[in-house]
């Protein structure tokens, strides 16, 4: 089965888990993870930057990533959030029974 995996970071607990549980509770997405203490390393206004963050690793169904991206900006803090979509593949039929059930 193939499903959308959409990255996002933040440095907030508070709003990692806002998205999260926003996420799964309007049925947007059956499975949100959220890694905490990565570091990132960027530019931001011309200068080399760092920051510790957190990693909100969502999937979904194809048809939710829009409405997922949309939930993300509403609750995000970063002025510029990071929101990646990628393609995946779920290989387990009973990951991929229960991710089908828990996304309706």
């Amino acid at each position: 089965m193939k499903i959308k995996i959409i990255i996002t970071t933040t440095d907030s607990n508070k709003t990692a888990n806002s998205i999260a549980e926003s996420l799964v509770k309007d049925n947007l997405s059956p499975c949100v993870q959220i890694t905490p203490n990565i570091q990132s390393v960027y530019k931001w206004e011309g200068k080399l930057d760092k920051l510790g963050e957190i990693l909100i690793l969502i999937k979904t169904i194809p048809e939710k990533v829009q409405d997922c991206k949309e939930l993300i900006l509403m609750y995000h803090n970063y002025e510029v959030p990071e929101i990646i979509v990628t393609n995946g593949e779920i290989l387990s039929d009973e990951y991929r029974d229960w991710f089908i059930g828990n996304s309706q």
